[in-house]
């Protein structure tokens, strides 16, 4: 499982020119679920996005990397699904996905990573873009922070 985690001061994903998510403070998350992936994978880098602190603390100038997504006000997830984050492009010019879980398999780990977003963050705080269709993505990216996370490494 790889995930693309960038703090935003907002964010929206938009379908057929339709916004369908939309979020202020907090994290866009591009997901990408694995062919090799499982529920430890899941739950590792679910735990691993609420608990990294990049946030300031408010009382503090300066004070940076104090605060995760959990102990911010209103802090928000984004969360959009992302097979290419698994393309191999080690051979020639064409990426590779054979690396990405089919659709069936990654959409079951995809709403179990919600779900557990979810749970400790709160249904209203945890967005999400249209399983398999072709998002367009608009952020404002603060800091600029991205972070590359990796249930393997």
């Amino acid at each position: 499982m790889k995930i693309v985690i960038q703090k935003v001061s907002q964010a929206s994903v938009t379908v057929n020119n339709k916004i369908i998510s939309k979020i202020s403070k907090g994290y866009m998350l591009l997901v990408g679920i694995s062919s090799e992936d499982t529920i430890e994978d899941i739950n590792k880098l679910s735990n691993k996005v609420l608990n990294l602190r990049l946030f300031e603390n408010p009382e503090k100038e300066g004070d940076y990397w104090r605060l995760n997504i959990k102990q911010i006000d209103n802090g928000q997830i984004l969360s959009v699904s992302q097979f290419t984050l698994l393309a191999r492009t080690n051979k020639g010019s064409k990426p590779d996905f054979h690396m990405a879980a089919k659709g069936h398999i990654a959409i079951d780990l995809y709403n179990e990573f919600l779900k557990n977003l979810r749970k400790e963050l709160g249904e209203d705080r945890v967005k999400d873009g249209q399983f398999g269709a072709m998002m367009s993505c608009q952020l404002i990216n603060e800091g600029p922070v991205t972070i590359l996370l990796d249930s393997k490494n």
